[in-house]
């Protein structure tokens, strides 16, 4: 169940504003050269169990089989604490109606009530903003048990600590107004905003995924929460990912997979491996 919640954590990362790139250049997966000859694939994914991605292109399975290390965001979270808040005490903050949605949205998601009640606001919010309930099968899970199962070494790129870091950082307040827009969210508005993104991701236009992205996040955080995170995550958070990939990526085979905003603009993983001598090559995906 624990690793579970990291599809849902995950999915906000996806949904931040990025520099534009050339529409030429338009693709969710890339191969990149780097100087002394040495390839690495990367995959812009989308953490989701549509099974309108879920059939991995054959394409990625053969470039899996060619590769030495699968990187990806973030391995399974170890430590369940993890995920909790000590002392929190929700009928401090909502009334009754509001945590008559947060008991239905729990059970809505396969989760204890119980266990709802002690974990961090922020990631309530994150997983009760999709419309989809909680499953394994994610595409990021997908591709990591295919390449186990081809023999890959198994990496994440940052920590379960790292990983829940910046959100972490937001004060309870603030916490609690983005768990409360979420809620204020109908299911059909879940719904239309998830569509969208899945429509953006399938057209594999960087620059509307992008778009996308920010319209719906722009409705559930302040500016100041905005300003912030958007910072760790499009600077910070990239430049952990480039550097990590990149120490192992001079003398070894890698396949990446992160989500599909983390590579375009001039803070995403194509530019900082483009300035590092890589050649890059789009490889189009049906």
């Amino acid at each position: 169940m624990h690793s579970n919640f990291k599809i849902f954590i995950l999915y906000l990362f996806l949904i931040f504003h990025f520099s534009p790139i050339s529409a030429l250049e338009n693709s969710v997966f890339w191969k990149l050269t780097s100087p002394n000859g040495f390839e690495t694939y990367l995959y812009g994914t989308i953490h989701t169990d549509d099974n309108r991605v879920s059939d991995i292109n054959k394409r990625v399975i053969d470039a899996l089989k060619s590769s030495q290390f699968f990187l990806m965001e973030t391995m399974e979270i170890s430590n369940p604490n993890l995920l909790l808040m000590k002392n929190i005490q929700y009928p401090l903050y909502f009334d009754d109606q509001d945590l008559d949605k947060i008991k239905l949205l729990a059970d809505f998601h396969t989760m204890s009530f119980e266990r709802v009640m002690k974990m961090k606001p922020w990631l309530l919010a994150v997983i009760f903003d999709s419309p989809r309930p909680i499953t394994p099968f994610n595409l990021d899970n997908l591709l990591k048990t295919k390449a186990r199962d081809l023999g890959l070494v198994i990496k994440g790129l940052e920590t379960s600590e790292e990983h829940f870091q910046v959100l972490d950082n937001f004060s309870i307040s603030e916490q609690i107004a983005f768990l409360k827009k979420v809620l204020s969210k109908s299911f059909e508005q879940k719904e239309k905003d998830y569509e969208q993104l899945m429509a953006a991701y399938l057209s594999q236009d960087l620059n509307k995924i992008i778009n996308v992205n920010e319209d719906i996040t722009s409705q559930l955080l302040s500016k100041s929460m905005w300003i912030k995170v958007k910072k760790e995550i499009l600077i910070n958070r990239n430049k952990i990912f480039f550097n990590r990939a990149h120490k192992l990526a001079k003398n070894n085979r890698l396949f990446i997979a992160v989500g599909a905003s983390h590579l375009a603009g001039n803070n995403g993983l194509l530019k900082q491996f483009e300035l590092e001598g890589y050649k890059l090559n789009a490889l189009r995906i049906e």
